[in-house]
């Protein structure tokens, strides 16, 4: 296994509060996120939840189940994938308020392998710059 790790930090001008709502609705996220076909939320069990997620990589289609488990207080969703086609894949969001008091930050960390030794060198960075840009369209949604 090859893993790769994306970690970025994006802030925005949106406050912690609004960042944080738009970061976990995400089955909103097809309608503002390129490259993300479909979410649907396919279990609850307190601050736990179920994703099914299908994304579109390279103009092929990624499926997996994830995991996620959603501390509000601390404005922190940590996920793992359960299922699917990546070979692993888990990580956290994090919303940290700004100092002075303008704006939020959202912090992402993924650690991932594709599973596929021989193509992992072309297509790690082309899921880096995906979470990229996911991260960015959270951002720039909730300002």
């Amino acid at each position: 296994m090859f893993m790769a790790v994306m970690h970025r930090t994006v802030t925005g001008s949106a406050g912690p509060d609004r960042l944080w709502k738009v970061l976990v609705d995400c089955e909103a996220f097809p309608g503002f996120m390129e490259g993300v076909n479909e979410v649907t939320i396919t279990g609850r069990d307190g601050d736990r939840r179920t994703a099914a997620w299908v994304v579109e990589l390279k103009g092929s289609e990624m499926e997996w189940e994830q995991e996620d488990v959603l501390d509000h207080d601390r404005r922190r969703w940590e996920f793992r994938q359960t299922d699917g086609d990546l070979g692993e894949y888990e990580g956290y969001w994090q919303v940290v308020g700004s100092t002075d008091g303008d704006g939020a930050a959202l912090e992402l960390k993924v650690e991932f392998d594709v599973g596929l030794p021989m193509v992992a060198d072309m297509i790690h960075p082309a899921v880096a710059r995906a979470l990229e840009g996911y991260q960015q369209g959270i951002v720039d949604r909730s300002a």
